[in-house]
């Protein structure tokens, strides 16, 4: 069982260093130019794109921000569907839990290739600050949608309040963060970022 788990494990590696360094040479970037971007070491990129090293979540955000497209891209390993529509079905989904905070992060839509669009869910616990997250690329805009709760959206030096129904857009290219400081109900926040 732990070779099988191991030879998945080097696989979704391989296939995601793939597609860092294919992502990376689309946009004609140097190793030290990415780095430079992202903050992150040219050597820990270079092991990353030869799958040598598997990334953590965050340090895959971060590339992906850099390489200016959403995370699902370098990570969808699934076949490329031979339809023009891509179906992320309910039980397919998978959920990130920040396990300093708790909040759930979902990526509700399947990876397009040269799709500039991500789509997410954050469910947002009681008295929790989501962030900071580092300033995408410029240009990004963030669109905020609040369903149930209340949540801060802080961007730049700008805060608003926002409570279920209402929703904000905002330039995502500084650093930002979403805090529900309700002590009892939980904020459920869809989230889309457009990449330009």
């Amino acid at each position: 069982m732990e070779d099988t788990m191991s030879t998945i494990a080097n696989k979704i590696a391989r296939r995601v260093g793939g597609a860092v360094k294919a992502r990376r040479q689309e946009l004609k970037l140097t190793l030290r130019a990415l780095a430079s971007r992202s903050r992150i070491s040219a050597s820990m990129i270079s092991d990353i794109e030869r799958g040598a090293k598997s990334p953590t979540v965050a340090t895959l955000a971060v590339l992906a921000a850099a390489l200016e497209v959403p995370v699902s891209s370098l990570v969808d390993i699934a076949t490329p569907p031979s339809g023009r529509i891509r179906v992320v079905r309910d039980s397919e989904r998978h959920s990130v839990i920040d396990p300093a905070t708790g909040a759930t992060r979902q990526n509700l839509g399947p990876a397009i290739t040269g799709s500039k669009v991500e789509f997410l869910r954050y469910m947002v616990p009681p008295r929790t600050t989501v962030g900071p997250f580092t300033a995408r690329a410029k240009g990004t805009i963030e669109h905020v949608h609040v369903a149930a709760g209340a949540l801060g959206v802080a961007v730049g030096g700008e805060t608003v309040k926002l409570a279920a129904g209402d929703s904000c857009s905002c330039y995502a290219d500084a650093s930002h963060f979403f805090d529900n400081a309700d002590s009892d109900v939980e904020a459920l926040v869809y989230l889309v970022v457009e990449r330009r």
